[in-house]
């Protein structure tokens, strides 16, 4: 099965990017931290990085 990446990047007026979240198609959020007003060159590698985690096997502490 072909998994759908969760997380996508879109150019702002601002030319700025937003990283958002498919499932509610609203901006991004991990750590209290708002994904919007970033530059285009560390897009990819946080959206790289928000699946890898969204991926991680979850344990219960």
């Amino acid at each position: 099965m072909i998994e759908i990446p969760r997380y996508g990047a879109r150019k702002d007026q601002d030319q700025t990017w937003t990283i958002f979240d498919r499932r509610t198609g609203k901006a991004a959020q991990r750590s209290g931290l708002i994904m919007a007003r970033l530059n285009g060159n560390v897009v990819l590698g946080l959206i790289q990085i928000l699946e890898q985690i969204e991926d991680a096997p979850k344990r219960v502490h």
